[in-house]
């Protein structure tokens, strides 16, 4: 359990962890925005992608998260890898 806290390259534990809910609301804000300003200024059918926007990050986060940032190192790592190092 330990290991898992740990950077896996300078072996700190000063990580932080970026959360699929923190992860979607990230990559989501700015294209929903985009496509608000879009659908009034412009045409109505960009409100269209506003749910494709978040279902596709949804789905991306729980591929992706959670992701491991090492504060000291700046070594940014996936899931834990289940395979030995070669």
């Amino acid at each position: 359990m330990t290991e898992a806290l740990k950077c896996s390259k300078c072996g700190k534990s000063n990580l932080w962890v970026l959360s699929p809910l923190r992860y979607i609301f990230f990559t989501s804000t700015l294209p929903v925005l985009a496509a608000l300003l879009f659908g009034f200024l412009g045409d109505p059918v960009f409100f269209l992608f506003i749910p494709a926007v978040i279902l596709t990050n949804h789905l991306l986060a729980k591929k992706k998260t959670p992701l491991k940032i090492c504060k000291d190192c700046k070594h940014t790592e996936n899931k834990p890898s289940h395979h030995s190092a070669s």
